[in-house]
């Protein structure tokens, strides 16, 4: 890859964004926000409207006839179809069910089908997911009875799609009921997955009984979700959204279902108020479920329990109108984001310490970080030292926080992800949590010297370049190295109108590889108590062997 200056790569940028982070976003003046995956940031103009109607309008529970009530109902319909609209979901083909997030959407969809699995043969119905996917995705293998797999690459799904029944999914029947889930893009290292697998599905005549569903949460943030609904052959089943990670308010979810096959989902056991025509609590229990008395009542009247968050709903309305004005398109953003994630990647790889050795490592599957087809806006990385021990993106974080940095560190709810691109192995896994390692802020980040975690900036519509050069800059001056003794060979000098001229490494051999192999850092290889030799694999362990085993790993330091 040859050397680039990073200003040269505006095509796409929008330079409009600067003049509205002024005039729409002052609350983001106190610090540089990068973490726009876990919750893009709302504009002032959302909150005014949406003040103005709710202290010029009376608004009731929809689920009353007073007129307070229809107004509010009124409201719910017409943001629902603006919503699909936005989003380029026909509504003749699509329904919006109104969530609280994406992991409630993806919890609907999971309590329908083991439900419906309980009238099976086995009671049980298979899942696949994929390796890359966020906890809310794993967690619906709970429901399976032990009738999952997890996919561990992107070839390896494309295989099981060609040959259902000549690859090991750890399933009885193909044709039986199954539900496969995906990330369009990575929560954690921002990689874009391949949008043709729920339509390749589809025209399996193995897998007619098996379902998709797209966690698009982190994609939808910045990309054009009309590329997957334009096609209604080619959709997935299901597919769920937090709405905040596009408009940054109101705080809502949403499952988009494909029409013809949103029935499965009324099969649920459960109801709640609303989503019943009539009960009977006396004598005979039965229900009638609105989902399934079409066309009197609509898929989502029998699937959304209880009473919407109207009020939010108005909000939401409010938000898709002020982004549209702002921003005129999901493409326009779509390019803005990719060129400031290319300029980070660049950044970032640009950072060398006096020895020659990278600053930080970057986990990615892609070559290419100005494709936006395959690479988000979100960048994962850790810092090194000179003598390429890790950083703990604990103290990454912190510091950067003192900065006025705000970004995001740790396992980020993705354990597949996290675990394949640091390298880890099962009983690696293990030791972690038995050394008291956990998710969260008060996590162990580095254990043998190999991180549990990863540093992630992330970029969103009102981001800037100034962002990109504080945060490269940032790092350049906290975490470099410099050995006085030691001079650079070539050196690109690349000028930020606002962060003012500084320098950056820019190798003409540097290249990007598949997850860059850890076992480069050194650590103590485990010793097994009384073990003269690893044993061979055997399908069964004993007690006493198991306990040795335990035994020795817990005595390497």
């Amino acid at each position: 890859m040859s050397p680039m200056p990073l200003l040269t790569m505006s095509k796409g940028y929008n330079s409009d964004v600067e003049a509205l982070r002024q005039k729409e976003y002052p609350h983001m003046n106190d610090g540089v926000y990068l973490d726009h995956s876990g919750a893009t940031i709302y504009a002032k103009s959302t909150i005014d409207s949406f003040c103005a109607k709710m202290v010029s309008n009376l608004y009731g529970n929809p689920h009353s006839e007073n007129f307070p009530a229809k107004l509010s109902g009124d409201v719910v319909d017409q943001v629902r179809e603006k919503t699909l609209n936005f989003l380029g979901a026909d509504p003749a083909h699509f329904d919006l069910i109104f969530v609280a997030n994406a992991t409630a959407a993806i919890k609907l969809v999971a309590d329908s089908f083991r439900d419906l699995s309980e009238k099976t043969s086995d009671r049980r119905f298979w899942y696949g997911y994929h390796k890359d996917a966020h906890t809310s995705i794993v967690g619906v293998r709970e429901l399976t009875y032990g009738q999952n797999y997890c996919f561990r690459s992107d070839q390896e799904v494309e295989r099981w799609l060609r040959s259902p029944e000549a690859n090991f999914v750890n399933r009885y029947h193909s044709d039986g009921l199954g539900l496969f889930a995906y990330p369009g893009q990575s929560n954690m290292s921002g990689r874009r997955l391949p949008l043709s697998w729920p339509g390749i599905l589809r025209q399996s005549e193995s897998l007619q009984n098996t379902y998709t569903l797209l966690d698009a949460a982190a994609l939808a943030m910045t990309f054009p979700m009309e590329t997957i609904f334009q096609d209604v052959d080619q959709a997935p089943d299901f597919t769920c959204l937090s709405l905040y990670k596009i408009f940054g308010f109101p705080d809502i979810g949403a499952l988009i279902v494909r029409r013809e096959s949103g029935h499965i989902l009324t099969l649920r056991k459960y109801f709640g108020g609303g989503t019943v025509s009539m009960v009977a609590t006396f004598g005979e229990n039965w229900h009638r479920s609105k989902g399934l008395q079409a066309p009197t009542y609509k898929l989502h009247e029998g699937l959304e329990d209880g009473t919407l968050p109207f009020h939010s709903i108005l909000a939401l309305g409010e938000a898709i109108d002020v982004h549209k004005k702002l921003y005129g398109s999901m493409s326009r953003i779509s390019d803005h984001t990719s060129y400031l994630t290319s300029r980070l990647f660049r950044g970032l790889t640009g950072l060398r310490h006096s020895n020659g050795q990278p600053l930080v490592r970057i986990y990615t599957e892609n070559s290419d970080f100005e494709d936006s087809t395959k690479q988000g806006s979100a960048v994962a990385f850790n810092v090194l030292r000179a003598n390429g021990q890790h950083v703990p993106y604990s103290d990454v974080e912190r510091s950067a926080n003192s900065a006025g940095i705000y970004i995001r560190s740790g396992g980020v709810c993705n354990p597949g992800g996290i675990f394949t691109a640091l390298g880890y192995e099962p009983w690696m896994t293990e030791r972690a949590m038995s050394a008291g390692h956990h998710c969260g802020s008060h996590g162990i980040s580095i254990i043998h010297r190999l991180p549990t975690g990863i540093v992630r900036a992330s970029l969103g519509a009102m981001s800037t370049k100034q962002d990109v050069d504080t945060f490269v800059e940032f790092l350049r001056s906290t975490f470099l190295e410099n050995d006085p003794e030691w001079r650079p060979s070539t050196r690109v000098t690349v000028r930020s109108p606002r962060a003012g001229a500084f320098d950056f490494d820019l190798p003409v051999d540097y290249t990007t590889s598949s997850f860059p192999d850890v076992r480069e850092v050194p650590r103590p290889r485990p010793m097994l108590h009384h073990l003269p030799s690893a044993p061979e694999a055997t399908p069964r362990v004993t007690p006493l062997a198991m306990h040795d085993l335990m035994h020795g790993l817990a005595t390497v330091k």
